[in-house]
């Protein structure tokens, strides 16, 4: 899973659909804060078309302040 994490983080990130990229800064950001979250809460999500962004916005009541905080810069950021 980690591989899939970090390939997903690194070179296809989205926060609101799949066409909107991160920068490179963001997707350091969210995989040094959200690593572990993603672990936790998508097992199995493989990266590509959006999916572990979906589940980590499924999931944000769950998901760790450091976390949470940072996905909710990106979003704001994107709009």
């Amino acid at each position: 899973m980690n591989r899939y994490i970090i390939a997903f983080l690194l070179t296809s990130a989205a926060v609101a659909s799949a066409q909107e990229q991160l920068s490179m800064s963001q997707k350091m950001k969210l995989r040094d804060n959200c690593k572990q979250d993603i672990q936790q809460l998508c097992p199995g999500v493989q990266p590509g078309d959006g999916g572990i962004m979906a589940c980590v916005k499924e999931n944000k009541a769950k998901l760790s302040g450091m976390c949470s905080a940072t996905i909710d810069k990106l979003l704001a950021a994107k709009k």
